[in-house]
Formats: structure tokens, sequence, C-alpha cells
């Protein structure tokens, strides 16, 4: 399940609608990650807002068990869905997951949440994430690159090894063609790496000298999301700035 968090963002309330949407395809993004990629069909339109997320109806026992999933594709893709899973070993929802294929049909409600992009657009972001916590941000970064945001748009992405950094193809690529978008990928316990080693908290105190006109938006599991805020706190970020999606 997961849960959201935001000092500034206004509340985006639109009433949930339940669409029932196809398996298109299932992308294999890390060892225990996949994406998956719905279309779909009844409503055939979703409006949301990125960072908001939705919910699954997963049939369990003749029941119905109901798990939120942040939505990482952007709100100009309206016909469409992206959710980013990771295999929980015993997990009712992932093993569902796990289950499907392509051409099955499933049940969704939403948009739900507050978990949204602070208006008017007149600063930095700069998006942390740890894991499938990257799935929101990516929603809002693909975003931002659509409406073509000329402010510095800064993504710190950590994970312990670097098999599991996600869609990491595609950041690169956007980093290459998008002279504002910096990508900076963090590993704590590398093998054969190249990049930054270490923890986002240290990656952010080296490439984030000056937070006066950034805000910052977190999303990971709840230990370490607080953990992150503590630390950028003793940075000297003001609580403010700080934005932030909990899951577990």
């Amino acid at each position: 399940m997961q849960f959201c968090y935001n000092t500034t963002a206004k509340k985006f309330l639109m009433p949930a609608t339940t669409f029932r949407a196809v398996v298109e395809h299932i992308d294999s993004l890390s060892y225990n990650v996949r994406g998956f990629h719905f279309k779909l069909i009844d409503p055939p339109k979703i409006e949301f807002k990125a960072g908001q997320f939705i919910i699954m109806n997963v049939p369990k026992d003749k029941a119905v068990v109901k798990r939120a999933y942040s939505i990482a594709s952007p709100p100009h893709e309206s016909t469409t869905l992206d959710l980013c899973i990771q295999k929980v070993d015993g997990g009712i929802a992932s093993t569902y997951f796990w289950g499907l294929k392509e051409g099955q049909t499933v049940s969704i409600s939403g948009p739900h949440g507050t978990f949204l992009l602070k208006e008017p657009m007149d600063y930095d972001p700069v998006f942390m994430a740890t894991g499938t916590g990257v799935a929101p941000l990516r929603a809002m970064i693909k975003h931002l690159t659509r409406q073509n945001c000329t402010r510095d748009i800064w993504l710190l992405f950590g994970t312990r090894y670097e098999h599991s950094l996600l869609y990491e193809s595609e950041f690169r690529m956007l980093a290459n063609v998008r002279h504002n978008f910096h990508y900076i990928p963090t590993v704590s316990r590398p093998k054969e790496w190249h990049g930054e080693v270490g923890h986002l908290q240290q990656t952010f105190q080296k490439y984030i000298t000056d937070h006066s006109n950034k805000e910052i938006y977190l999303c990971g599991w709840l230990e370490v999301v607080k953990a992150m805020c503590k630390d950028l706190e003793s940075f000297g970020v003001p609580r403010e700035k700080l934005h932030y999606e909990e899951w577990a």
C-alpha cells in the first residue's frame, strides 16, 4: 500500500472511476521488478496529474484485495497506464501481477493522491528516489519534458546494486538530449560500477550546493525517505521544501 504526504500541493480532487484495462505488454526492468503497460478499455481514457496513483482490484479467494500503485506514465498518455511492480515473496498483489499475461483484463480505480508538483514552476525540481519509488517521479519528469520545462530538472536515483537501476537507458538517453535534465544514479553496494557510490544524501550534498531555488520530491521506503528528510534538514533544507510519498 502507498501513502503520500505533500507540504504544499493543493488537493487535486477528481471522482475516482473504475476502469477495465488490458495488459498490452510486460517488461523486465530488473531481476525482481517488472513494468506493466495497460491499455484502458472502459472507459478508454483517464485524467490524472503526474504523481497520482491508482488502486488495483486484485481478485483473491472470491474476494477483492485493493492495492495502491503510483502511475509511472505521464498524463498526456491518457489511454494507457504504466505501473512498476516489485516481486514480493508471498505478496498477494505481486503474485497476481507475476501471473498476468498479455491480453488479460484487469480492474483499476483512480486517480487518487495529492503527491503533485508545486505550481507555478518557478523553481528547479530535484527528484530523489530509491527502488520502485522512481515510478511517480518518472511520470513527473516525462510531464515536465513534454511541457518543454526550461528549469533544471534533477533525478538522484539510488539502489543497492547497479543492475537494480530502473529505466536506466531511458533516463540516460533523456539526459543526452535534454541539457537541463541531470540524471545522477548512485549505488551503495557496487560490483562493477563507475558512477556515484554511497547514499543519496551524499549525492545531494555533492551536486545540489545551492537549494535556495529548489523543491525536493522524494519517494521510496518509509524509513529511507524519513532518514533522507532528516539529513536534508540538517543540511539546511527547509522542511517546507521537502515533498514525499511514503509506501510500504
